[in-house]
């Protein structure tokens, strides 16, 4: 694909998209050559690309790609009879595939306001009569629900197709950095995601998909009993927590530690890793994307773009119906994990210090909670953002509801505010308007088709092929009780009774 022709998604219907785009037609007419020049240029510089001047003078204007190899080109001659200028010929999008970004409003704006500064960053290649690739950005709502952000269709997984597709939804988010608190990013960090995330949103904290760090080492190793020592470190809340199992890796297969110099802690396990994951640590979105690779493998892009939206458009119906039916504070998955927490707080011996700090004492250990910093010395409250077994057990203490010391984004209200806005309906192909229709040079209405990715098709007839979920799924994790320390239960359901 050539860099000088991307195409971003048009507003059909009631402002709908989001989109920024710089069409070019046959026939578009310019008051003056210079209008013509500085418009070729503002497009060239919003789509990325380098625009070389091949011929300017009083009668016509003639331009190209300068990366070599590119057929986009455009020729630019005075009208007869008058100072205007239009466009003659122009080699695109008939020659080149034109990269697709779309994202609309409404998850925009449940993104800003409603959900936790959490991306998901992943891709999924078309396997059928189309190719190319599917790039996403997705979010994650109140109820731990896939919440797509963004998505862009490519002709392969490139740097230079990451570098594009943050940039674009640099520019969304942009316009709202005032709302935005500071991002959590989760990718498999492969280097061109590296780069593209440090270049368009450098203050980010950019971490590991777990899933794929964990299959990682799986396959460095192939040692069951080491793999659940390893989980065990990532769930780790302290640092003092995960050195003492990393000593314990280290002690059955030394050379762990080269292992760890190439996946460095601080960017996947829990005790060391900066940003907020929140209690979300694999990419939901990998299963998604070749779910909607495998449904619209035959058909066009324009029509898969199409396919995504009805899902999109029926997700925000489905879920705006169920978040006005609730009547808690919290979504049910967060309700779930608090009423655990203030099970397991009635085992605790509660010391109020003052009016916000409380020790909080048990059979192994002594934690110190602060409600008014809404933080625990076991550190679960402030990177799971719900309160722990220890808070839970201050706060019942002095009779505050423990629900209310959640975070925002995990409350119903803000449920509901993430699907509040409407993905509208798009009317039928023949009334669309923009960059999709233009003209010749003689007045006539032509189609601008979005063709598919220039890409070699390998030989032999396409395999179908199924993702298979078991594939996906990382080793059972192995519960530990917090007070006999043996394996198999939680504190929960233990029958050594409190001394």
């Amino acid at each position: 694909m050539m860099a000088g022709n991307s195409l971003l998604a048009h507003d059909l219907a009631d402002n709908s998209l989001l989109v920024q785009n710089h069409p070019l037609v046959v026939g578009q007419e310019f008051p003056d050559v210079e209008t013509c020049r500085r418009t070729l240029k503002d497009t060239a510089i919003a789509l990325h690309f380098d625009l070389r001047i091949v011929k300017s003078d009083r009668s016509r204007f003639i331009a190209k790609c300068s990366k070599e190899g590119c057929p986009w080109r455009v020729h630019v001659a005075k009208c007869p009879g008058g100072p205007t200028f239009s466009i003659r010929t122009l080699h695109s999008p008939e020659n080149c595939f034109q990269r697709l970004f779309i994202s609309y409003r409404a998850s925009i704006y449940g993104f800003i306001n409603a959900c936790r500064p959490l991306l998901e960053l992943d891709r999924a290649h078309l396997k059928g009569k189309y190719l190319g690739s599917v790039l996403c950005a997705a979010a994650i709502d109140a109820n731990d629900a896939l919440f797509p952000l963004a998505f862009a269709i490519v002709d392969a997984e490139s740097d230079e197709n990451w570098m594009w597709f943050l940039s674009e939804l640099r520019k969304l988010l942009g316009m709202n950095t005032e709302n935005m608190p500071r991002l959590t990013i989760l990718s498999d960090r492969q280097q061109g995601i590296v780069e593209a995330v440090e270049t368009h949103f450098p203050t980010a904290f950019h971490g590991f998909c777990l899933r794929y760090v964990s299959e990682n080492f799986r396959d460095e190793f192939k040692n069951t009993k080491l793999l659940n020592i390893f989980w065990n470190a990532v769930y780790a809340l302290t640092s003092a927590e995960f050195e003492s199992k990393m000593a314990e890796m280290v002690e059955m297969l030394p050379e762990v530690m080269q292992w760890f110099h190439r996946f460095p802690p601080r960017l996947w396990a829990i005790a060391y890793f900066e940003g907020l994951r929140y209690g979300h640590f694999t990419l939901h979105v990998t299963e998604l994307l070749y779910n909607w690779a495998l449904e619209g493998h035959e058909l066009p892009i324009v029509q898969l773009m199409e396919h995504i939206r009805h899902h999109l458009t029926s997700w925000f119906n489905e879920r705006r119906n169920m978040g006005m039916a609730w009547t808690s504070i919290l979504v049910p998955s967060a309700e779930k994990l608090v009423l655990e927490a203030i099970a397991d707080s009635r085992c605790y011996q509660v010391l109020r210090a003052n009016e916000v700090e409380f020790e909080i004492v048990s059979t192994e250990r002594t934690n110190i909670v602060d409600i008014q910093s809404r933080q625990c010395s076991c550190r679960r409250w402030q990177l799971y953002g719900l309160p722990c077994a220890h808070a839970a057990a201050a706060l019942l203490s002095c009779g505050h509801k423990a629900q209310l010391l959640a975070e925002p984004c995990f409350t119903v209200a803000s449920y509901c505010e993430a699907y509040s806005q409407i993905i509208h309906p798009i009317p039928d192909r023949s009334l669309w308007r923009g960059p999709a229709e233009g003209t010749d040079g003689g007045g006539t209405k032509v189609d601008i088709i979005i063709r598919p990715p220039k890409t070699r098709r390998p030989p032999g007839r396409p395999k179908k092929k199924v993702l298979r979920m078991e594939n996906l799924k990382r080793p059972k994790r192995v519960v530990q009780c917090g007070r006999c320390h043996l394996l198999g239960h939680s504190q929960k359901k233990c029958t050594l009774q409190l001394q």
